[in-house]
């Protein structure tokens, strides 16, 4: 229905917009004109602009036509001829337009080289390529013109607003219809189905539907849950969320991240470490011990500011360089079920990268894990 609609306000912007186009339209090499003389039949003939641009008619001889319309070679045209007739009556028609070749490309019905007239515009190329898809990013396409891009709002143009976006192409010209921008959220920890997915630009999907998605809770899952929503945690109870209660149900955003923690005593490390994951806790356990565990740091591991976010949420930046060369216990803390070590690389941890890089550990926490 919506490919329909999209067709019809093309054709319709058409056929209001041609006559206007015809009598603007700038005559180029190749397109065939029609000139007569009205009570001269002698001197009615039809003619080709040359490569150079010009035509050559009797008594006249050779005229600049290209880049002028037909009303402006008509006026030329009596003026010269006035001198052998009085008031000569000229009209010139166009016949037929030069042979075009442009490019459309992206999210059209029809990908691919058109052959069109010299006097379309963006939004006939466009028809002729089946028009847009329900992914494009109608108010950001491209035309792009000899190394030149300039923009077309295209869902305007349908709309039939902007007309000055719906330029008159030249041979070579690329029309580039982008895809829009994927919403996204991601779910990871004690689900049937973690990962990555893709939201609807139409229709909202609040997070215990999300959940389902994600093929519910595994019997491990904890009580609670971790929403992070523009880099802000909030926590709600599982069954308040499975409920359906309105303060535990949010509108899952693009961008979010959920994770649902295990009801076993863990800790997590991620970051910069050989074998990054979920370890299980004891009471002795230090960080020292956590990352022995986790085979070491990488060469690239930045000791100096490791984080730790602990259960209730606290961050700790530990300096664990002194605890390796100063035997500062301080630095080496001891590790309460839940905590999440983040080891970064150059001063900074891409947290969304690592979050979905190990999105295959069953027990992961993000940035504000436990």
């Amino acid at each position: 229905m919506k490919r329909r609609i999209i067709l019809i306000t093309a054709i319709l912007l058409f056929f209001i917009t041609a006559p206007i186009i015809a009598q603007q339209y700038k005559l180029n090499v190749g397109d065939r004109i029609n000139i007569s003389v009205w009570g001269h039949q002698d001197l009615s003939k039809e003619t080709i602009i040359d490569p150079d641009g010009r035509i050559s008619y009797p008594l006249v001889g050779s005229i600049k036509a290209e880049g002028k319309t037909t009303a402006e070679i008509r006026t030329e045209l009596q003026e010269a001829l006035s001198e052998y007739i009085i008031n000569p009556e000229v009209s010139v028609n166009l016949i037929s337009y030069r042979k075009l070749r442009v490019t459309v490309m992206g999210e059209v019905r029809q990908e691919g080289s058109y052959e069109i007239r010299a006097d379309n515009q963006v939004l006939d190329v466009i028809s002729l390529a089946g028009g847009i898809t329900e992914n494009a990013e109608a108010e950001a396409a491209v035309l792009q013109r000899q190394g030149k891009k300039l923009n077309v709002n295209l869902k305007e143009l349908l709309r039939g607003n902007n007309l000055e976006d719906n330029y008159q192409l030249q041979n070579g010209d690329q029309i580039f219809v982008p895809e829009q921008e994927r919403l996204t959220a991601s779910i990871q920890g004690e689900v049937k189905a973690p990962g990555q997915y893709e939201l609807s630009y139409d229709k909202e999907i609040r997070l215990n539907d999300f959940l389902a998605q994600a093929g519910s809770l595994t019997e491990n899952a904890g009580e609670k849950i971790r929403l992070i929503s523009n880099d802000k945690p909030i926590e709600f109870d599982v069954e308040d969320t499975l409920a359906a209660k309105k303060k535990a149900n949010p509108i899952v955003q693009d961008g979010d991240s959920i994770y649902i923690p295990s009801a076993l005593e863990e800790v997590t490390i991620l970051g910069e470490i050989a074998r990054p994951g979920s370890y299980e806790w004891n009471e002795n356990m230090r960080l020292a011990n956590l990352i022995a565990r986790a085979g070491n740091t990488k060469d690239r591991a930045n000791l100096e500011k490791i984080r730790l976010v602990r259960n209730n949420n606290e961050i700790q930046e530990i300096n664990m360089q002194k605890f390796f060369e100063e035997d500062e216990l301080t630095a080496n803390p001891k590790l309460q079920p839940g905590d999440l070590v983040m080891l970064g690389e150059d001063d900074s941890v891409d947290w969304t990268r690592v979050f979905f890089m190990f999105g295959g550990f069953n027990k992961i926490k993000d940035f504000f894990g436990w």
